[in-house]
């Protein structure tokens, strides 16, 4: 029997590689050194998977269950599994994570969710285990813990917000708790939408700090971490690559939102630590610390950076408060190529204030980039998509976007599925479509003659700029989905996919 059981349900679509759970393994650790008895289950929300969830929660018989919550398609994984649980059950439902934290009202409101955590949950998990492990639930006892809201007599109660954690050395993720192996990955596993193509057979993820302290308007950190960084220190980090090099992993992938929040502390890590590794980066850390740093940075490991470049117009990035430049990009991208690290960007459209004229310079600004060099790579543009609460978001609304009112509704919206926003050119909806098809490697097709045909439509498309009229986006894809519902699938894959 284990005290508590967390549970991280991952997107079903076949692109999606399970990443590590940080989120889960951080609560473990804090709630083992509590004294608590845990189990972590981390899946794809597939059917099977929620039945022997609900198979392992009969048998470990916790005080709770906590789901780690997105926001995106696997809301409906979380919502559905969580439906399941209280039909058998009386155990409470408690889900954290970014969602229910910047929708906190909306995601209570759920009559499957018993208690939501707030913000960062190490130190609330404990507190919240300790209480129902003596039966504890009445309004009385749960008002005490700070950061959660509950529901007491058909009412939503809030608490007092928790402070962010300092010393974010104190907590270490429990990888005992779950299959490590499980999370060394083949390199194409990570970033291939980008154009990502890490040679290294055994590639893992680190996650070793908190919060930015930049503005970027459509960024959930606004809402989560307030523009507040916080990091662990260079001897804990090293100490977790030892980790896995102990297990042959021969490349690691820095998933920090800002990694190099903190100059000194990056150079502190790569200087000791002998492996390859990648990480996002600002463009304007690059051109503001110039050559010698990024000659640095290759010198010791560095094989790839993310950078978000976002436009093509400036207009667009001021809009965005972005706090960076056009030519910066550029010289990043230059620096990077000199010394040979890839550099992988991405590039986002449908920000409210944009005009048909500003996408077609962060189009053209894409294929500039990507002429330059063969190490940049850019993958196809995203949709903005609002985060509750952000700068755009408010901007948004003004020009008429209107925000879902369920968790149903923000897993579509963030899934790009809906409608676009009013304020939209609708022709974006479909440029990552042309784009992705472009890029697409075929060789893996049993039958690579249809999708070479769109391929070469998608092609002249983007060059001359035109997107009017996509029966070559619309015909496919109605075709393609009347073979899955016939249950001709292989052969949809084998055409497409």
């Amino acid at each position: 029997m284990s005290d508590v059981v967390l549970v991280k349900l991952e997107r079903r679509d076949k692109a999606h590689q399970i990443a590590p759970p940080f989120s889960l393994l951080y609560l473990g650790d804090s709630l083992e050194k509590a004294g608590f008895t845990v189990r972590l289950y981390n899946e794809q929300g597939t059917e099977a998977n929620i039945q022997k969830l609900l198979e392992l929660i009969h048998e470990e018989n916790p005080v709770f269950i906590g789901f780690s919550c997105f926001t995106d398609l696997s809301l409906h994984h979380s919502k559905k599994a969580s439906i399941e649980i209280k039909k058998k059950a009386d155990t409470p439902v408690v889900w954290g994570g970014i969602h229910p934290t910047i929708l906190p009202e909306q995601t209570l409101m759920n009559d499957f969710i018993d208690i939501i955590a707030i913000g960062e949950g190490e130190e609330t998990v404990v507190e919240l285990a300790g209480l129902l492990k003596t039966k504890k639930r009445s309004h009385m006892e749960l008002k005490n813990i700070k950061g959660i809201g509950f529901k007491s007599k058909g009412q939503l109660i809030f608490n007092e917000s928790r402070p962010f954690i300092k010393d974010l050395d104190a907590y270490s993720p429990a990888w005992h708790l779950l299959d490590s192996d499980k999370y060394i990955y083949s390199g194409k596993n990570f970033y291939t939408q980008i154009g990502s193509k890490l040679s290294e057979e055994r590639v893992t993820a680190l996650y070793t700090s908190r919060g930015c302290p930049w503005r970027c308007g459509y960024c959930y950190n606004q809402a989560v971490n307030k523009r507040v960084f916080r990091s662990q220190t260079p001897e804990k980090i090293i100490k977790e690559i030892m980790f896995w090099k102990k297990r042959n992993v021969s490349t690691v992938i820095f998933e920090d939102d800002n990694f190099f929040s903190d100059k000194n502390r990056v150079l502190d890590i790569i200087r000791n630590v002998d492996i390859k590794w990648s990480a996002t980066i600002r463009a304007n850390y690059i051109a503001n610390w110039g050559e010698e740093f990024v000659k640095e940075l290759s010198s010791n490991g560095c094989i790839e950076l993310r950078i978000g470049a976002e436009s093509g117009s400036q207009k667009i990035l001021d809009i965005m408060k972005k706090d960076i430049t056009v030519e910066q990009i550029r010289e990043a991208v230059d620096l990077c190529s000199k010394y040979r690290i890839k550099t992988l960007l991405n590039f986002m459209v449908g920000i409210p204030g944009e005009t048909w004229d500003d996408v077609k310079m962060t189009l053209d600004f894409m294929d500039e980039l990507e002429k330059k060099s063969e190490f940049v790579s850019i993958g196809s543009p995203g949709v903005f998509v609002p985060w509750p609460g952000l700068d755009l978001s408010r901007r948004a609304e003004e020009n008429g976007f209107i925000p879902p009112e369920n968790l149903e509704g923000w897993a579509r919206q963030w899934a790009q599925r809906s409608r676009l926003a009013p304020y939209n050119d609708k022709r974006i909806k479909f440029l990552g479509f042309y784009k992705s098809l472009i890029r697409r490697d075929l060789k893996d097709l049993s039958f690579p003659l249809f999708a070479k045909i769109l391929r070469n439509v998608a092609a002249w498309r983007w060059e001359n700029r035109y997107f009017k009229y996509p029966v070559d986006y619309y015909i496919p894809h109605f075709f393609l989905e009347l073979l899955r519902k016939s249950g001709m699938k292989r052969l949809s894959d084998a055409l497409f996919e």
